[in-house]
C-alpha cells in the first residue's frame, strides 16, 4: 500500500523583471527567470470596489494608484473543491495574454485544502475532515487539479505552485494542539501525495516553509529541514521521480524580506526578516537534502512597526503593499531566492473578528488587529484601502 510506503520511507530519514530564459525542468532551474508572472484578473475585479472608494473621496491620486495593484502578479487560491473549476479560464486567460503579449506566463497558485486545515487556529478552517473520510477527498482534490493542470492549454504555460500554508510548520511547534496531534500523519501523508502527484516539467512546486517568526529560532530550523526531507521522501516512495523546487516562505503574513530595524519582540530570534530567516535555515537544508530555493511574499510586508509580538497575524492594523514581485538579483541579492512574490491577494481578510462566528480566533480581536473584520477570504475593502495608503515604497499611479 501507498501508505504503508510513506511511513517505510519516513522512518528512513531523519511587475516582474525578465532576463534571458534557461531551459527549464522541475526543480533544476529558477522558474521565474524568462516569464512574466500572470496577473489575476479574478483579484483585478475586487479592486474596482477600492477604486470606487477612493474616487467617492475625492482620492484620485490613491484610485489611480489602485490601478497599479490591479497590473501586480498575485497568487489565485485553490482552497475548496469546487475553486478547481476556476482552473480552467485562469488558464485560458494566461494563455490569451501569452498570445498578445508573446511574453511567457506563470501562472501562480495556492493549494490549500489540507483536511483538518488550520489546526492551530480556526479562522481557516476548511471543507475536509479527517473524520468524514477527508483524506481519500483530498486525494481525489489532487488528482483534478492535477488533470486541469495536463491540458494541452496549459502545456503552453509555467506554473509556480505553493503547497499547503499553514500546516507543516503546525507538525514543529504544535503538536500539543490535539487537533494537530491528531492531523500530523494526515498532513504528512497528504502533502506527500500532493508533491507526488503534482509532477510536470512546467510545474515548479515550492512547500509552505512559515516564515522566520515561527520556524525560525534556532531549535526549530533543523527540525523543520528534516521535516521537509520526510515528506519529499514519502512522495518519492510513490513517484521516485518526484522533485520539488524549494519552499515558499512568508505565506499571508507581514514580515519583511529585509527589515530596516530590528523591532524589540524579535530579540531573541535570529532570524527577524524572511532574509534572515533563510540564510539561516539553508545549511539545515542542504545537511538534509532537501533543495534550498526560495519565494518570498512580500504582498502586505511593506510597512514596519506594525505588531508587537510574532503570534500576531490576523488582519494587522496599518499594514501596507510591499516590495514589488521581481526576480531581479539586483533587489534579492541572494541566488538561493527565486522571487519575491505576493501570494496573499491584499484585501481578502485573514479571519472575521465576530466573536460568535464559529470560526472566529481570539487573533482577530488582538490589539493591532483591524476591527471590524469579514470571515477569512472575504473581501475586506476598509482593509485594502490602508494597504494602498501605507504602501512602501509608495506606488505610481496609473491615471486613465
Amino acid at each position: 500500500m501507498q501508505y504503508l510506503q510513506y511511513l517505510a520511507a519516513i522512518l528512513t530519514v531523519a511587475p516582474s523583471v525578465i532576463l534571458a530564459a534557461p531551459s527549464f525542468a522541475q526543480a533544476d532551474s529558477n522558474p521565474y527567470v524568462g516569464v512574466e508572472p500572470h496577473v489575476n484578473k479574478g483579484y483585478a475585479t475586487k479592486l474596482e470596489e477600492t477604486i470606487a472608494y477612493f474616487n467617492e473621496q475625492n482620492d484620485t491620486l490613491n484610485a489611480a494608484r489602485t490601478r497599479t495593484v490591479q497590473k501586480i502578479p498575485t497568487f489565485a487560491w485553490v482552497s475548496t473543491i469546487a475553486a478547481i473549476s476556476e482552473l480552467k479560464p485562469l488558464i485560458s486567460d494566461a494563455l490569451a495574454v501569452q498570445s498578445r503579449t508573446g511574453k511567457k506566463q506563470i501562472v501562480q497558485i495556492v493549494i490549500y485544502n489540507l483536511p483538518d486545515r488550520d489546526c492551530s487556529a480556526t479562522a481557516s478552517d476548511g471543507e475536509l475532515h479527517i473524520a468524514d473520510d477527508g483524506l481519500r477527498k483530498y486525494k481525489g482534490f489532487i488528482d483534478n487539479i492535477m488533470a486541469e493542470l495536463s491540458t494541452e492549454d496549459a502545456d503552453k504555460l509555467r506554473f509556480s505552485l505553493i503547497l499547503e500554508p499553514d500546516s507543516l510548520g503546525n507538525l514543529i511547534t504544535n503538536l500539543n494542539v490535539i487537533k494537530c496531534g491528531n492531523a500530523a500523519d494526515a498532513y504528512r501523508e497528504a502533502t506527500a501525495y500532493a508533491i507526488a502527484k503534482l509532477q510536470r516539467s512546467n510545474i515548479a512546486l515550492y512547500l509552505d516553509a512559515a516564515h522566520g517568526g515561527w520556524l525560525g529560532w534556532a531549535a526549530n530550523l533543523e527540525p523543520s529541514a528534516k521535516l521537509f526531507a520526510q515528506v519529499l521522501k514519502g512522495a518519492q516512495s510513490i513517484n521516485p521521480s518526484a522533485k520539488v523546487r524549494g519552499l515558499a516562505i512568508n505565506v499571508s503574513n507581514y514580515n519583511q524580506y529585509v527589515a530596516p530595524v530590528r523591532e524589540e519582540f524579535t530579540e531573541w530570534n535570529d532570524s527577524w526578516d524572511e532574509r534572515r530567516y533563510l540564510n539561516n535555515l539553508i545549511p539545515h537544508l542542504e545537511t538534509a537534502g532537501f533543495p534550498a530555493h526560495f519565494i518570498v511574499d512580500q504582498g502586505r510586508s511593506g510597512k514596519a512597526g506594525i505588531r508587537t509580538s510574532w503570534s500576531q497575524w490576523c488582519n494587522i492594523k496599518n499594514a501596507g503593499f510591499g516590495t514589488r514581485p521581481t526576480a531581479d538579483q539586483a533587489v534579492l541579492n541572494n541566488e538561493n531566492v527565486d522571487a519575491i512574490v505576493w501570494v496573499k491577494p491584499g484585501g481578502e481578510s485573514d479571519g472575521t473578528s465576530d466573536v460568535n462566528a464559529v470560526r472566529y480566533d481570539t487573533n482577530c480581536r488582538s490589539p493591532v488587529a483591524h476591527v471590524p473584520a469579514p470571515e477569512a477570504g472575504e473581501w475586506f475593502n476598509d482593509y485594502v484601502v490602508n494597504l494602498v495608503k501605507n504602501a512602501e515604497p509608495p506606488l505610481s499611479p496609473t491615471y486613465i
